[in-house]
């Protein structure tokens, strides 16, 4: 139903007044999923069930959020790696980025090249036009997938992070080996072999390691596996990688 209301409401109103009014939208539609079961911990609402996508995503109604954005802000605020420190962010969904910004808004920095996301810089992570050195955190979830020369953007991570800090990375993944074919270039070929459109690999969270860690930085995967009440609709047996500049 949700997901059937959003496409009626892209066909018949402007995308500049659904983006100037998306936080309106979005509290009239939480109403009907107001209850107690979950709790989404990026905005705090409350619940009685999340949006069930049909990609199998559980989407908070009142901000947007899906289950990795959920993880990845209770991986920053347990490890603490948001205190004094300087952020780059790629691709920055929008509930995320404003909690962060409430707590470091001198220190953070947006940025997404393709225009999808609100963002402070457009940087191309191939070619990032930042100084060596220059943050002591980088949030690059879901981007790898999307970049023709992955190596080199990896490099371009590792130069303009700061000694011993760190950057945070996930991908899609699957088991066994990373799957790339570069003669694969239609849209319709990539959605076919790599799960969506604009998607030109699938890695294994392994084969990201290792390319990860051939560019200089030091690797742990985290895996999570959540119990059965799962209050804040994280996705299941997911992995997230933490790789350290030294």
């Amino acid at each position: 139903m949700y997901e059937k209301l959003k496409s009626i409401a892209k066909q018949i109103l402007p995308v500049s007044f659904l983006k100037k009014n998306e936080d309106i939208l979005r509290k009239m539609i939480s109403l009907k999923y107001k209850g107690n079961n979950y709790e989404c911990n990026i905005c705090d609402f409350k619940m009685s069930s999340f949006v069930e996508l049909e990609i199998n995503e559980k989407l908070c109604p009142r901000c947007g959020s899906l289950p990795r954005t959920r993880r990845l802000w209770k991986i920053l605020s347990k490890k603490k790696l948001l205190d004094n420190r300087k952020i780059l962010h790629f691709s920055p969904p929008k509930s995320l980025a404003g909690k962060i910004k409430k707590i470091n808004n001198a220190l953070y920095i947006t940025t997404d090249f393709e225009g999808e996301f609100q963002a402070d810089k457009q940087l191309n992570i191939e070619a990032i036009n930042e100084p060596d050195n220059s943050y002591d955190l980088i949030i690059c979830y879901h981007v790898l997938e999307h970049i023709i020369n992955d190596k080199k953007a990896m490099e371009e991570l590792f130069r303009i992070l700061k000694k011993n800090g760190y950057c945070i990375i996930q991908t899609p993944f699957k088991d066994g080996e990373i799957y790339e074919n570069f003669e694969i270039k239609t849209r319709q070929e990539r959605l076919a072999h790599f799960g969506q459109e604009d998607h030109v690999r699938i890695y294994s969270a392994q084969g990201l390691k290792n390319r990860l860690s051939d560019t200089g930085f030091d690797v742990e995967i985290f895996s999570f596996k959540e119990d059965a009440e799962n209050r804040n609709g994280f996705n299941l047996n997911e992995r997230v990688l933490l790789a350290k500049k030294i």
